[in-house]
């Protein structure tokens, strides 16, 4: 899906005004014209050329595009050359910086009210927050999208949006009929839009969706499709090339993998597009490795890297060390292998950085709950003015009454003042009760009272965590046979019973997103045992489940679950101000969330990061070196049980 994601950056984020003119021809008028919207659109179009094979002059000229287009009042000037920069720090893998851009070009286009470019920034933002791996995340912004899209009839916006819900259901192999679903309304959407370039997307789609079902003869028609659109438009070939290939060498055809891959090379370099290139290559070194033919493999490899690090990609570094450390091990080099091991690492971790991390999650946020005691205290004000003014007429007309009575009502009006008293600081206090147990409901202890303290929480590393995935089987297609109400009651049921199995074991509720459960251990306060605590928590999740079929209430329906865990570093934090969310991110939690996918129904997979901490404690079935989609070989193993 890297590779569709891309192409789709390519048709629908570049400028509005790119001309046909020459990247030479471009730079020559650009000397000549004065500080107006002209010279702004110029530069956007030479910035729009080069941000694929040269991300930091594409950076450069959009940063200028964006200074004279608010100095000439230009308003989707500014907008555009935003998102220009930020898909520049994109090819790059700088998702923070991309964040950062995007986000200030959809405020920009929100200003002028622009619902098109709303649509498209709402969409690209969901993007980078699907290839970081938080995919409810992403969802919702595609949905929204969506919403837009389908608000203003843009049918080429529309298109991209349904693509990319397309795109979160492909994630998982049990919701790939969902994923189809949204791909042939995204191509029968581009076909009414009548564009080239979205037709050749929609197809490329559909026919990695076959490619993954071992359809390949469907998968070749919807790529002969794709071509065929792009070849009109002069569009990007390259990646539906390097799709081909793919196909052929899953079959075992190698002769015929490495032609099509080596015309993909070829079709990338005709147009300087070294990002493409780079990919090629990588697929040129895939099938020679298959082969065995490592020498081969390690020199395309090489080549791969060497241009990856021409345009400063760390997306592609990253890949492109995996297979170096890969192909080094298997020509018996261990020490270069250790070397772009470390490599992969580094680059791995870089895009999931602390720092940045800390950027994104440093906030200040205002809270209803300090809003309700702001309120009460008020009243409390108010109340206690009032009172005050009471007690002075009643003063002032005792003073006439003899002594005695003046002593009993000043006897009542000190009673009364105490017990008022009481009651409101009675309020007060189940007033903060109730906004502390809501605090709770929704924060860990610790960041709850760090939000307290200070109005915001810092982001925090923690080294050593075991991210736990719940998912039940076929679960979409019980939703269709269900009444939304008892859907809602057997999924209460069941989450109810997995709250109290990992509070049981220490693990940190993370979020439900519809049948997903995610939970941590091992934060907000670090342990020891967290890979245990894990693994313990997810099979008492199975037996849970699997006594339910003798031994379930009426109302509740039968689900069949699969639990994934992986362990690791990972950055933790509160994003956002309106329904705030305490929240996870960094690789362990894509490789979790993949253990899950690649689970059967009523089996715990771990991977082999998690089976290092905890071989000695528990009996495990090998699964070997399984292939997961966008992150290649993977050593798995299921639990069976505890030693």
């Amino acid at each position: 899906m890297k590779t569709i994601f891309i192409a789709l950056f390519t048709l629908f984020l570049s400028a509005a005004h790119v001309a046909a003119n020459t990247l030479d021809s471009l730079k020559t008028v650009l000397k000549t014209q004065a500080a107006d919207t002209n010279k702004v659109k110029t530069l956007l179009d030479i910035s729009s050329q080069l941000w694929r094979s040269a991300p930091d002059s594409a950076i450069s000229y959009a940063g200028q595009a964006s200074d004279l287009a608010e100095k000439t009042d230009y308003l989707s000037g500014k907008a555009l050359a935003l998102k220009n920069i930020g898909l520049a720090h994109y090819v790059k893998g700088d998702y923070l910086s991309v964040l950062n851009f995007w986000e200030q070009s959809l405020d920009a286009y929100r200003a002028i009210n622009d619902k098109v470019g709303i649509g498209n920034l709402l969409s690209n933002i969901g993007a980078v927050y699907f290839n970081q791996g938080d995919d409810p995340k992403a969802l919702e912004y595609y949905l929204e999208s969506l919403r837009v899209s389908e608000e203003t009839g843009n049918k080429l916006r529309i298109a991209t949006a349904l693509t990319n819900i397309g795109a979160v259901y492909f994630n998982k192999k049990a919701t790939y009929d969902k994923a189809e679903e949204y791909y042939l309304r995204a191509l029968e959407m581009s076909e009414a839009a009548e564009n080239l370039d979205a037709i050749g997307v929609s197809s490329v789609n559909l026919g990695e969706i076959y490619l993954e079902r071992g359809d390949h003869p469907a998968a070749l028609r919807f790529f002969e499709k794709a071509l065929e659109a792009l070849k009109k438009t002069g569009g990007n070939e390259s990646f539906v090339y390097t799709n081909i290939g793919k196909s052929y060498r899953m079959r075992g055809r190698y002769a015929e993998a490495l032609e099509y891959q080596l015309q993909a090379f070829e079709k990338a370099r005709a147009k300087d597009d070294k990002y493409e290139m780079s990919i090629a290559l990588n697929a040129i070194g895939d099938t020679y490795f298959a082969q065995d033919n490592f020498k081969s493999a390690l020199d395309n490899y090489l080549k791969a890297k060497d241009l990856g690090e021409e345009i400063g990609s760390k997306t592609l570094l990253k890949d492109t060390y995996e297979n170096l450390a890969k192909c080094y091990s298997a020509l018996s080099d261990f020490r270069n292998a250790l070397q772009y091991q470390q490599l992969f690492g580094i680059t791995k971790d870089s895009l999931y950085s602390e720092e940045n991390y800390q950027k994104l999650t440093g906030l200040q946020f205002q809270f209803d709950i300090e809003k309700k005691e702001t309120q009460i205290k008020l009243l409390n004000q108010e109340n206690e003015t009032k009172a005050a003014q009471i007690q002075q007429q009643k003063t002032l007309r005792n003073f006439l009454l003899a002594a005695a009575v003046f002593l009993i009502v000043t006897i009542g009006g000190v009673t009364y003042q105490y017990q008022f008293a009481n009651k409101t600081n009675k309020i007060i206090s189940a007033e903060r009760n109730k906004s502390d147990k809501l605090l709770l409901n929704i924060l860990p202890e610790e960041t709850a009272e760090e939000l307290k303290k200070y109005g915001a929480v810092k982001a925090k590393k923690y080294d050593f965590t075991t991210v736990l995935f719940t998912d039940f089987v076929a679960f979409t297609k019980h939703v269709e046979n269900i009444p939304p109400e008892e859907l809602v009651k057997s999924i209460d049921y069941y989450f109810k019973a997995f709250d109290a199995i990992f509070q049981k074991y220490n693990m940190e509720k993370i979020k439900t997103i519809g049948d997903s459960y995610m939970c941590v251990g091992g934060l907000p306060m670090p342990n020891e045992t967290n890979p245990v605590d894990a693994i313990l928590a997810g099979l008492d999740i199975v037996k849970f489940v699997d006594d339910l079929r003798s031994n379930k209430p009426d109302y509740v329906h039968q689900f069949e679950v699969r639990v994934g865990i992986n362990t690791g570093p990972v950055i933790a934090g509160v994003v956002g101000t309106t329904k705030f969310q305490y929240d996870v991110w960094g690789d362990t939690v894509n490789v979790a969330s993949r253990m899950e996918t690649a689970c059967e129904a009523g089996k715990v997979n771990v991977s082999e990061f998690t089976y290092q901490y905890v071989k000695d404690k528990f009996i495990f079935t090998h699964r070997g070196n399984v292939e997961v989609k966008n992150r290649g070989h993977i050593n798995m193993y299921y639990v069976e049980s505890s030693i």
